[in-house]
Formats: C-alpha cells, structure tokens, sequence
C-alpha cells in the first residue's frame, strides 16, 4: 500500500511538471509577434523568436531587449505564475513583468503587470 501512494505522488509530481513545461512552450510562442498598446496605440512591441523585443513609438525604434519567460524575475518565484523579463540591451536595465496572459482564448490580448509599480499594461496583437 505504501509503495502504491508513493507511485501514485510520483506520477501526480511528473503530471504537474508536464503541464507546467507545456504551459510555457505555449507561451514562449504565442507572445511571438507584433502587439500594440490599447493605452497608447503608437507604442508597438514586437517579440522575436530569438529573445528580442523590439520597442517601436510612433513607427520608431526607441529601444531593444533581451526577454525571457519563467517563473522567477528578479526575487519573485511562483510556480504558478509567468513572469517576462525584459533586459534593456543598450544600458542593461532589466524589467520585470507579471504575465496575465497571451493569446488567452485567441482573443489577441497580451496583459501583464510591472513588477516596478503595479501597473497594467494590455497590447493587442496585430495579424
């Protein structure tokens, strides 16, 4: 019987993982592409494949960064929350970005807030 719950721990362990891994692969590519502010519809960002954002203002490039998705951006860490951190490549600032998600029910909104003050910001993204 003991050898049975833990096999059955085990296997719960390894679901959530999986989940958690597919999860991420889902979110790694649906930020992928062009989203424009719903505050301020000259402010454009654009998510490469390769880990660069583009930041464009009034058809612009004002900034260039590095991103990645996880669970942890500076000293936050929750397995149950994405986090985008965006390092700025010109002075190497970084920014850290709670994700409340991207492509949610493919309605094109990606919405997340900054870790520095709590704001939220929406894009919608552009075919």
């Amino acid at each position: 019987m003991k050898y049975i719950k833990l096999i059955l721990l085990f296997s719960l362990i390894l679901t959530i993982e999986c989940k958690a891994q597919q999860a991420q692969v889902n979110i790694d590519t649906e930020i992928i592409g062009t989203w424009v502010s719903e505050d301020d519809p000259k402010i454009k960002l654009v998510f490469n494949s390769d880990g660069q954002c583009l930041e464009y203002y009034d058809s612009v490039l004002s900034d260039t960064f590095s991103y990645s998705i996880s669970n942890q951006c500076e000293e936050e860490l929750d397995v149950n929350t994405w986090f985008l951190k965006m390092i700025d490549s010109e002075d190497l600032d970084e920014y850290c970005y709670e994700l409340y998600g991207a492509n949610y029910d493919n309605n094109n909104t990606l919405s997340m807030r900054f870790m520095g003050n709590g704001k939220i910001y929406v894009y919608n993204k552009v075919n």
